[in-house]
């Protein structure tokens, strides 16, 4: 049923099928990395292999042009975090509108999900959607995690099991605190309704599906009785494990984290038949190192329950925890997969050497006695996810206050933020080196604070957050998307300037906004432009690569990308560097494609 040689990467879930093309698509999630989020337009607008380094920055560019309005990242407030690399980068600023804070009030936002809609070109037919349920954040975690892939095309009738999701789309708008533009709500209540009528293609051998959206339906979900149950989760409480007994004659397995099991009372661990952990060498990819910063072991989350002839599986984001299971308080997907046991397997095949995981679990052995955590240590931790959700509401926003040669970015909360226990907080955008960090103590103080000496490409609302215990000297990181006033109007155009920053950039990114970005012609531009960039003479690289074929190609096939090309220009026209950017000779040829797209209106 779930075998560990069955693997998928993240990226395959994004890839349009054969004779289709991406036209838009949303994301969930709890936490989010913003290195991964930018990566990500890559794949889906561009749908390429990897990339020569020197053209990356060009196409994450160029990605995240063509998908302003049609890709949305909802994760929870406090959940976005603080990019590993040092240097900053001041595209993570085009993320803003990307990228939607979601505050849930008692708990957290936690449904992990894709929907995805892909269409063929001059077709007229339905669209296809894809929806992937997954137990992975957006992050670059090394975890086990499980994930479910789903499509499907919409009909014309309603799905009664499709309305959780439905109405979940239709709900988000209510958790977004800043609300939400009007392309976005467009396209929620576009996926809402398609969903509403999609049939979907099942996982060989189930024949029925079914979704849970906790805390967004009015009860906590509830499993049938069954004869026999399997849990995997990484996380769980006493409480929640009590309460799934009930609901079955056996729990024939846990499998969890061992630091989790370590907690239980011998009481609670009598609660299940058998208690594993992932084998040691299943941590990691053949004993490799990995980032100590990304999570490793268990991250998955499965309920497999065998009822008579019959086998549910259920999976997607909630761990067996009381916030998740019983008080309703976070906002989860599960889906229920159902399949008579001899075709799906079930328990016993979840727990073999031969079709499921037990080549990669081993029984649980308690490491004799476990030391009481420090109350100390445990006090800070709660103290900095205090701190965490403190900052988050106090309704943070940006005023950017111009300087001599840069900007100042004033931040300022509806009222000074209750900072007891913490000795320090600094902070500083994430376009930026985090040398760049200033401290904002005077939050607590004035419910003010300055970021100064901020050049204009590297403005943005998203702020990186370090804060310290005084006790302990625990840190914490987190980055908060943040309302932002008096944005530099020229700030997108500077950042086009500083990525497409000589006449060889030029040309690699015009080919791409012509859609020759696989291969051959940029490959012929590196080898024709040089270090320079480009001569007079007759060794020009503009000479040597055919662009004048590509624009009348693309004239007559699809005149609407020239429109793209005309905004570009624009956008590098706007002060007197165009001469060092765009080649005099080009600027003459695309006179005449400039006319030409203007008598076509006509």
């Amino acid at each position: 049923m779930l075998s560990p040689n069955t693997r998928s990467l993240y990226t395959e879930g994004l890839c349009p099928p054969p004779g289709y093309i991406f036209d838009q698509a949303i994301a969930t999630t709890f936490t989010l990395d913003p290195s991964l989020a930018l990566s990500l337009p890559i794949h889906l607008a561009l749908a390429e292999r990897k990339t020569p380094e020197e053209t990356e920055l060009l196409k994450l560019l160029e990605s995240l042009r063509r998908l302003s309005g049609r890709f949305n990242l909802y994760v929870d407030q406090t959940g976005m975090k603080v990019p590993i690399s040092a240097r900053g980068n001041v595209l993570f600023g085009l993320l803003e509108t990307m990228v939607t804070p979601v505050k849930v009030p008692r708990g957290v936002f936690h449904p992990k999900i894709w929907i995805i809609r892909f269409v063929q070109p001059d077709m007229d037919e339905p669209a296809l959607l894809r929806m992937l349920v997954l137990s992975r954040n957006i992050t670059y975690d090394h975890s086990w995690d499980i994930s479910l892939r789903l499509e499907g095309k919409p009909g014309t009738r309603n799905i009664a099991e499709n309305k959780p999701v439905a109405e979940f789309l239709e709900s988000l708008p209510s958790f977004c605190p800043e609300g939400l533009s009007d392309r976005q709500e467009q396209q929620l209540d576009l996926f809402s309704s398609e969903i509403r009528k999609t049939d979907w293609e099942l996982p060989e051998g189930f024949e029925t599906i079914s979704f849970d959206l906790l805390g967004i339906q009015d009860k906590p979900w509830s499993p049938p009785k069954s004869r026999r149950m399997a849990v995997v989760t990484p996380f769980f409480t006493e409480g929640a494990l009590e309460w799934l007994r009930k609901q079955t004659d056996k729990i024939e397995a846990v499998i969890s984290r061992p630091e989790e099991i370590d907690k239980l009372q011998k009481e609670t661990v009598k609660l299940a038949e058998k208690w594993y952990t992932l084998d040691d060498a299943a941590q990691s990819e053949g004993g490799e190192e990995t980032d100590p910063q990304d999570l490793l072991g268990l991250h998955a989350k499965i309920y497999l329950i065998e009822k008579g002839w019959w086998t549910k599986l259920y999976i997607g984001s909630a761990n067996a925890t009381n916030a998740a299971l019983l008080e309703n308080r976070n906002i989860e997907i599960l889906v229920e997969l159902a399949g008579k046991t001899s075709r799906v397997k079930g328990i016993d095949a979840l727990l073999s050497d031969e079709e499921g995981l037990g080549k990669v679990l081993s029984p649980y052995k308690p490491e004799g006695i476990v030391e009481p955590p420090d109350k100390e240590i445990l006090e800070d931790q709660k103290l900095l996810e205090e701190t965490k959700r403190a900052l988050a509401e106090a309704g943070l926003k940006i005023s950017c206050k111009p300087g001599e040669s840069e900007w100042n970015l004033l931040l300022r909360s509806r009222q000074p933020i209750a900072l007891g226990g913490i000795s320090q907080i600094k902070a500083w955008p994430i376009t930026m080196s985090e040398n760049n960090a200033s401290d904002v103590m005077s939050l607590a103080d004035s419910g003010e604070a300055m970021l100064r000496g901020v050049s204009t490409v590297s403005v943005t609302g998203l702020i990186a957050f370090e804060f310290t215990t005084a006790k302990k000297n625990l840190s914490s990181r987190m980055v908060l998307s943040l309302p932002i006033k008096n944005l530099p109007h020229d700030r997108e155009d500077d950042i086009y300037k500083l990525v497409v920053n000589n006449k060889d950039g030029f040309l690699r990114y015009l080919l791409l906004l012509l859609g020759e970005y696989e291969g051959g012609l940029l490959s012929e531009i590196k080898n024709t432009a040089g270090k320079k960039g480009f001569t007079k003479g007759g060794n020009s690289a503009l000479e040597s690569i055919p662009i004048l074929e590509e624009l009348v190609r693309t004239y007559s096939r699809n005149p609407e990308k020239l429109k793209d090309v005309e905004s570009v220009i624009r956008r590098l026209a706007r002060d007197k560097t165009t001469d060092t950017v765009i080649p005099e000779e080009f600027l003459n040829l695309w006179e005449v494609f400039r006319r030409a797209i203007g008598e076509g209106k006509k």
